[in-house]
This record gives structure tokens, C-alpha cells and sequence, in this order.
């Protein structure tokens, strides 16, 4: 199946090569975790949970996050049963 998820739609086919985002045909995710400061008068006092996902489509100049969107993508793969849990958790 070819991806196009995101805007740039560059119609790789993920199992077998990796798209523009370099991610592959599995989910994965370098961080997940309760965020208590974003956006307090939405969340409210008990925060917001948070997952920051291996691979970004943006590519921008000065991102925050390049250790974990970019380059060798660390993180873990996750099932997609794992990510349910993960997000029901938070």
C-alpha cells in the first residue's frame, strides 16, 4: 500500500523502502509521557498526555525535537496494540 498520509504524499510503499519522513511500515515512538505545562487552560491541573512519534514530514531548520524526528530515528516500534495502551494510559 502506498503512503500517503501526509501532505507530501510521496507514494513509497513503507514495508518495503522509507518515505520522505523516513519512517518504515511500523510505529514508532521515541517518547510518551504525562505533559502537566501545555496548554494549562485546556488540560487543566492534571496535564495532557503527550507521544512524540519518530519522524516528522516538515523538516525544519531549527527543530526542537531533531534527536527524536530525524537522522537514525531513535525510539521503540510499537504494536498498534501497544500504541492503544499507551494512549489510553496517558
Amino acid at each position: 500500500m502506498l503512503c500517503n498520509l501526509c501532505p507530501r504524499k510521496c507514494n513509497v510503499e513503507r514495508s518495503e523502502s522509507k518515505g520522505f519522513c523516513s519512517g518504515g511500515s511500523k510505529i514508532k515512538v521515541s517518547r510518551y509521557s504525562i505533559h502537566m505545562w501545555e496548554e494549562p487552560c485546556i488540560s487543566g491541573t492534571k496535564g495532557s498526555g503527550t507521544v512524540f512519534f519518530a519522524g516528522c514530514n516538515l523538516k525544519c531548520r531549527y527543530c526542537q525535537n531533531i534527536a527524536i524526528s530525524m537522522n537514525d530515528l531513535k525510539g521503540r516500534e510499537l504494536s498498534v496494540t501497544e500504541l492503544h495502551d499507551v494512549f489510553l494510559s496517558l
